[in-house]
């Protein structure tokens, strides 16, 4: 597991230092780095090439360095580039970056083989309909366990099948209530979110580290909880095999409410005077004044990022 990562010259970020944990949630306005966060996380745990947009400002001559400390024995990931190049690259963790859109998740995708590994599901979430066929095929208490996972969370779902609308193609087929089946592409855009996270969940090979931008997407608030039972059950690899370190994106309050200060890590980000970013962690004493009477998220609409930090002097 990353403890913590640093980057100096990525992007938006001069200089940041930033701690985490098993699930940590980054929360700020718009513009303020959350995103090139992630994709730095991205570069590091996977040996991506920097690109001329990644330098700070576009000065090339400024070394890109980004580094991560993590908890096992492999101690210090490390890449940096100058402008002659590589200088370093150390180890690797298996890592998914998924940024969902509200147009759902596709139902729709091409078969994969039945031998070999569970396919995995793209940036986008789709893939979704090839590995539902897999564990069709090839793991089929898992694939049941999925089945009844989503129906517990979809009012009037009788059940999910497998289509096949030609011999290159799988699809998501929902048997509705008196049985109507209805192909799933036809189904809200959050049912088919709610189906993409239980997939998640419930993925045999999850990666290591998985990057998540906006899980609130499509999502009735009220639903935002069962949304985030599930990313926890991510997390403990519950149905994996093993813990996943998870790092979402969010804008929604009702999401933030479901986060736990003592056990989660909050990462609040800013803009300096100088037009950089820069993130800070939630001050756990700060909010512990508040968390009494209100919820996180309540606390952070009505108080703003300021309300989250510790009072700087």
């Amino acid at each position: 597991m990353l403890q913590r990562v640093s980057m100096e010259n990525f992007r938006c970020f001069r200089s940041l230092h930033a701690p985490l944990r098993p699930l940590t949630v980054l929360v700020g306005p718009n513009d303020t780095g959350k995103s090139a966060f992630l994709a730095a996380i991205q570069y590091l745990l996977s040996r991506r090439e920097f690109r001329p947009t990644d330098y700070l400002r576009g000065e090339r001559n400024l070394p890109i360095t980004i580094s991560g400390e993590t908890s096992s024995g492999t101690g210090y990931l490390f890449s940096a580039r100058g402008p002659e190049g590589f200088e370093a690259f150390v180890d690797t963790l298996p890592v998914g970056f998924f940024h969902l859109t509200s147009r759902g998740v596709p139902m729709e995708s091409a078969g994969t083989p039945s031998e070999g590994a569970a396919p995995d599901m793209d940036y986008d979430g789709s893939n979704v309909p090839a590995l539902l066929d897999y564990l069709l095929r090839r793991d089929r208490k898992r694939f049941f366990d999925v089945v009844a996972a989503v129906k517990r969370l979809t009012p009037g779902l009788e059940d999910v099948n497998i289509g096949t609308p030609n011999q290159a193609l799988r699809r998501v087929d929902l048997a509705i209530e008196g049985g109507f089946q209805l192909p799933a592409d036809l189904a809200s855009s959050g049912v088919r979110m709610l189906l993409f996270f239980v997939c998640l969940a419930y993925h045999p090979r999850s990666p290591k580290v998985v990057l998540l931008e906006e899980p609130e997407t499509a999502i009735h608030p009220k639903r935002l909880g069962h949304v985030m039972g599930l990313l926890r059950e991510l997390v403990s690899g519950a149905h994996g095999g093993h813990p996943v370190q998870l790092i979402v994106t969010t804008h929604s309050p009702y999401l933030l409410d479901h986060v736990r200060m003592g056990e989660d890590q909050v990462l609040v980000f800013h803009r300096d005077n100088d037009g950089s970013r820069t993130a800070e962690p939630a001050d756990a004493e700060r909010l512990k004044l508040f968390l009494d009477e209100f919820l996180l998220g309540e606390v952070w609409y009505n108080q703003g990022e300021e309300g989250l930090v510790k009072k700087h002097k």
